[in-house]
């Protein structure tokens, strides 16, 4: 048994550190498979989820069945799906960088690299690793910063700092640092550190240091600096990484130590074929949850996971166990009695969770909770809820009806007690939803009964309860079969859970309540508001009651009276005479009976003389009690002080709204405003019957969206709707017409009162706002088209130019080792020599196309002015592409058709480019055998006076292109599929469209696939007179002179690499030229200052030096009183190739500019440019 355990913990052990291997790689690892056109992920390590921000449970929830579903950013999706397809179908390698979805939101950069896996079973899969990348344009330029924080260069003789460069601020940093050692000027000792590793080189040291308790790794490699044997040292802070695992080692122990004493414990047991089970561990927790030791615990289920089993629980568990096993769920749960140590049982729950390994064997993974005081307290609620229902029976209360209780899931009445005598357990039957629905039609009203339905039948019972509502309660107006008059009842269901089924049951009480509803629905009348009056009104007797009445009110009736004789008295004594027919007819009984039976309440407003004399301003609302019993209350408000209020407010208003409308939402009748009836006190416009009034309004409007609409926007229903949802108010924009123009208007709708019987419009003319927010929003979409044009445009440049640059850069390097190998082969030598040289000037060309685009974009690209010969434009390119179409066996042949003016100004330059580019893709793109065809004719007419247009034709007989390409052919970095083996940017048309377009030319392209490829461009330039200029001569002398040794000629080359130094130093001098080396500006200038005036011919000046840049040792050398210092030439040689650069070295002082890599044709003609014409410069 020990050595089983043994087995067990090992086993587990070398699980346990197999997932933290996979989990410390860096990045994650997966694996899929493909299932219906999906790949669906079996297995996944943290990091995966990590790379996202996501946690394991949330990567899942995104991913669901398909990895493209959500995480991978949308327009990336189709792209890395046909990647991962192919690689699962041709087993090949995938190399392969997409953009992912990060939890907050922003898009991060993902590497994947996978291959398929072939499972003895017969199924592919496909393994995955995932690492998080930058964008590369910042991995280009943060690659030294990446590789280390600090580089230091240190003498191997005496220890001095030779060079320092640092991403961040590592150690101690003095004023000066010339002449000192590295420990004293990096830490500001006295002596070499005792963690030195100078001696030493290769592999990287963790090294810690007392200063700040920060740790570093150091990696050294020996070097020589300028002459000088040294060490390069590069240190990184590492601070953060051993922090990390030193905490992740914490919280490994952490995690074993909670997984070694989880309260009720864990188990994992193996499930075997013939359903016998054996655990594999236990525990701490579960022996102690048991009451045993481990031994003790190991010792009972050592051989069988069932041992301690309660026996009547076992045929239960051993079935539920076999089906969970069997259904291919996730997880289960189930209840059992587990023995204990001293030999009682408890109850616990056990949740379990299968795996299944590649050899179909089955680990059940459980975890236990014990449950036994959960079963106590269920038995405990057994007992209270019989109690509840005895109770219930037992006190019933005074005013009881009917009590009962039903089980609502099963649909049963379970008992019913009826105090009425009604017979309704016999009327309705013993089933719930039919006894309720009996019930309701002892309620009367269409309205109330449905109310009463909706909350009493069986689905709204259980849908209340699932939402926390266990006592729902309901007030009616019912009339029992054998009653007269009916009664205010309230109907009250307590729910409650059965605690053995899981059922839910219903309480039911219904009982009396006639008295507290009248009193109360008084009271709710006389919440509404404060009154000075307040009387209950029996009609069908005539006859008032004072309920309450203030006595500053300025008319008090008496306490009891006729109410017909009340209205005589008031119209007659104190109501003032204007007001006297309108409230004579608002106090009518037969219209008081129709009005409430409509609407439900109404007010109204009218004068009185008070007794002292002064005037009163009462508003009386008329409320329904129960209009079936004739009972009615009226309520008086003094709203003196309100109106004079309102008037002031109405001020208010119009000078802020050009229109308020006030519409009482009982009666139908609007109160208009206008700014002129405000402000002139004039009455404002009254309107009896709103509806009426609809297609006037929508008449005044003019929307486009025709009369029913705009009358549906002011419909009165509409506008209480909208306030329903949006209770603080709403507002909408109509135009209209005023005056001749085009005007906006905004109508906000808003409630009148609290009690939201009136609604309020006001309006206001918006139309110079909305003109202004409209530009505001047409400057915002244009701004963001701009950004996502900008960020789609970076994206393609990065994506496209990943494989170009790097396949030349991949030649350079592999043929420089395979020449380093064969020195002793000078053939090979020579031939890998060629090979650099070729792959150098393709990587040149494609930063040159690069630029171009650059510049085409910014317009940045000025287009030169001279004389061309169109013939010798035609002779000069086919002196170029002919020699290339022969060396692809191809046919070339030029054509020149009906061209009658033959001299044009425009850009040589340009044009040449232009025809090249399309002409070298017509050869690229022909197979062996096939023809190319160039021809240009004049065309007419030409659209400017003054100006002949030209149509050069490229067409060819190669592979064609699909139509599809034809619209993306001018878009940068677009290429066929079936080109992928020619390289190049994807940049030469859409520069060629570029230039076309800059020079107001047209491009157009036939093509189909296997028919070839017809290309034209149209120019319209300028015509030139019938007069050919020569310039052979200058030409000759530029090839005269590139063919010359530079015998005689002294150059000052300023240049901080040693490799170029040393590149262009062993160029001049094979030509035979006399070179003085420095390696910054300084000592450039030195150098110049120190020789006789005359030594040096030109100054070959590096921009970006250290001490003093190119920039600077110019101005200091132009600066100098002698005589050549105005005079020598001196060029500038730069990586920075833009126009503005170039601007800089000319303002600098500098004669000319040479772009590095360095050409030797463009050094060799700026040098002849500069030397032999001097006086040009």
């Amino acid at each position: 048994m020990a050595q089983e355990r043994e087995f067990s913990q090992s086993a587990e052990e070398e699980k346990r550190e197999k997932e933290r291997l996979i989990n410390s790689v860096p990045g994650g690892v997966a694996s899929f498979r493909m299932e219906g056109g999906r790949f669906i992920p079996v297995f996944f390590s943290d990091g995966v989820s990590a790379l996202s921000g996501h946690t394991r449970e949330e990567i899942k929830a995104v991913w669901g069945d398909d990895i493209f579903q959500e995480i991978i950013y949308g327009p990336d999706r189709k792209r890395v799906a046909a990647a991962m397809k192919a690689a699962l179908a041709s087993g090949e390698i995938l190399d392969i960088s997409f953009r992912v979805i990060h939890k907050s939101g922003e898009l991060i950069w993902v590497h994947l690299n996978g291959q398929r896996a072939d499972l003895d079973s017969g199924e592919a899969r496909f393994d995955a690793v995932f690492i998080g990348i930058s964008e590369e344009t910042r991995l280009f330029q943060s690659i030294a910063n990446e590789t280390a924080d600090g580089i230091y260069v240190i003498a191997k003789a005496n220890y001095d700092l030779l060079y320092s460069n640092e991403s961040k601020t590592l150690f101690r940093r003095p004023e000066e640092r010339s002449g000192q050692k590295c420990y004293e000027f990096l830490l500001g000792k006295t002596e070499p550190c005792s963690f030195c590793t100078f001696q030493e080189a290769g592999e990287a040291q963790t090294v810690p240091f007392e200063i700040g308790g920060r740790y570093y790794s150091i990696r050294s490699r020996e070097t020589s600096w300028n002459g000088t044997p040294a060490w390069v040292k590069y240190v990184r802070d590492v601070t953060e990484e051993i922090c990390v695992q030193k905490e992740k080692e914490r919280l490994e122990q952490y995690f074993q130590t909670v997984i070694k004493n989880l309260p009720g414990g864990v188990a994992v047991v193996r499930y075997e074929k013939d359903g016998s089970m054996q655990p594999e561990f236990l525990s701490d927790g579960f022996a102690a949850m048991t009451g045993m030791t481990m031994e003790e615990a190991w010792e009972l289920y050592s051989r069988d996971a069932m041992a301690g089993v309660h026996p009547s629980d076992m045929q239960h568990v051993k079935e539920e166990m076999d089906r969970f096993v069997a259904s291919g769920e996730n997880q289960c749960e189930i209840i059992y009695r587990l023995k204990k140590g001293d030999g009682s049982y408890l109850w616990v729950k056990n949740t379990l969770t299968v795996i299944q390994s590649e050899g179909g064997e089955n680990k059940v993974y459980a975890g236990y909770h014990d449950m036994t005081r959960e079963m106590e307290e269920r038995e405990l609620l057994r007992r209270q809820y019989n109690d509840l229902i005895i109770q219930h029976y037992r006190t019933p209360g005074p005013n009881a009806l009917i009590v009962g209780h039903c089980n609502v899931t099963r649909n049963k009445i379970l008992e019913i007690l009826d105090y009425t005598d009604s017979g309704l357990l016999q009327s309705f039957g013993t089933e719930r939803e039919e006894f309720f629905r009996g019930l309701s039609g002892l309620v009367q009203g269409e309205e109330e009964r449905q109310e009463f339905l909706d909350a009493f039948l069986n689905a709204p019972t259980l849908a209340a309860y699932n939402r926390n509502e266990t006592e729902l309660v309901r007030d009616f107006f019912i009339r029992l079969p054998r009653e007269k008059q009916g009664r205010y009842v309230q109907f009250k269901v307590n729910l409650v859970e059965t605690p053995d089924s899981g059922d839910i049951t219903g309480i039911l009480t219904v009982s009396d309540t006639t008295e507290q509803m009248i009193s109360g629905l008084i009271l709710n009348q006389l919440s509404v508001a404060s009154y000075d009056l307040v009387v209950d009104l029996d009609l069908n007797e005539d006859c008032y009651t004072v309920l309450s009445c203030k006595k500053e009110s300025g008319s008090i009736p008496k306490q009891q009276g006729k109410h017909s004789q009340r209205v005589y008295h008031l119209l007659k004594e104190q109501i003032l005479p204007k007001d006297r027919e309108h409230t004579a007819r608002m106090l009518d009984k037969q219209y008081m009976v129709r009005k409430l039976e409509e609407e439900g309440s109404y007010s109204f407003s009218y004068a009185v003389a008070g007794d002292n004399g002064k005037i009163f301003t009462k508003n009386l609302t008329i409320c329904p009690i129960d209009l079936r019993i004739g009972r009615v209350c009226l309520a008086r408000a003094d709203i003196t002080d309100s109106v004079r209020e309102q008037q002031g407010l109405l001020n208010v208003i119009a000078y802020t709204f050009e229109l308020l409308a006030l519409i009482d939402a009982e009666q139908n009748r609007m109160t208009l405003y206008t700014r002129e009836t405000v402000l002139e006190n004039l009455s404002p416009f009254v309107v009896e019957n709103y509806n009426n009034y609809l297609d006037r309004l929508a008449d005044f409007y003019d929307s486009g969206e025709g009369g029913e609409q705009i009358a549906e926007k002011f419909s009165l229903e509409a506008m209480k709707k909208q306030l329903e949802e949006k209770p603080s108010g709403y507002d909408f924009v109509l135009p209209c017409v005023s005056d001749g123009k085009l005007r906006y208007k905004q109508i906000n709708v808003l409630w009148g009162d609290r009690s939201h019987k009136t609604v309020c419009m006001v309006r206001a003319d918006v139309t110079d706002m909305l003109s202004a927010e409209r530009e505001t929003k047409k400057a915002l979409v244009a701004a963001l088209k701009q950004a996502e044009e900008a960020n789609r445009a970076k994206s393609e440049f990065l994506s496209s130019m990943s494989h170009d640059i790097r396949t030349p850069l991949n030649a350079v390097m592999g043929m420089t080792a395979l020449a380093t190998a064969h020195l002793d082969s000078r053939e090979r030598v020579e031939n890998c020599l060629k090979k650099i040289s070729l792959s150098s000037r393709h990587l040149l060309s494609l930063v040159n196309d690069i630029l171009d685009m650059s510049k085409i974009e910014r317009s940045g690209i000025p287009l030169n002015r001279m004389e061309i010969y169109l013939p010798e434009l035609m002779e000069q390119i086919s002196a170029i592409m002919l020699p290339q179409a022969r060396a692809g066996g191809l046919e070339f042949i030029i054509r020149t058709e009906g061209v009658r003016r033959l001299h044009f100004y425009g850009d040589a330059l340009r044009i040449n480019q232009i025809l090249i580019n399309i002409l070298g893709n017509a050869v690229k793109f022909t197979p062996e055998g096939g023809r190319v065809i160039f021809s240009a004719e004049e065309i007419l007419p030409a659209r400017k006076e003054g100006y002949v247009r030209y149509c050069f034709t490229v067409s060819d007989t190669g592979i064609g292109m699909p139509e599809e390409l034809l619209d993306r052919v001018f878009d940068p970095f677009v290429r066929s599929r079936s080109a992928t083996r020619v390289e190049g940017t994807g940049l030469g048309l859409s520069i060629t469209k570029g230039l076309v377009d800059l020079m107001g030319g047209e491009i157009s392209v036939e093509s189909a696939v296997g028919s070839g490829t017809v290309f034209r461009v149209e120019l319209e330039c300028e015509e030139a007179p019938e007069t050919r200029k020569e310039d052979g001569q200058r030409v000759e002398a530029e090839r005269e002179y590139a063919g010359k040794k530079l015998d005689g000629r002294h150059f000052l080359v300023a240049e901080d690499n040693a490799i170029n130094a040393e590149i262009l130093c062993e160029l001049l001098e094979m030509n035979g030229a006399e070179v003085t080396l420095r390696m910054d500006g300084e000592k450039a200038l030195n150098a110049f200052s120190e020789t006789a005036p005359g030594t040096f011919d030109a100054v070959l000046m590096d921009i970006q030096m250290p001490v003093m840049n190119g920039y600077e040792a110019c101005r200091a050398i132009r600066g100098l009183q002698r005589p050549d210092a105005a005079e020598i030439p001196v060029i500038a040689m730069t990586a920075n190739a833009f126009a503005e650069d170039i601007q800089a070295s000319l303002e600098a002082g500098m004669n000319g500019h040479v772009a590095k890599p360095i050409d030797l044709q463009v050094l060799w003609s700026t040098l002849n440019s500069i030397l032999i014409k001097p006086a040009d410069s």
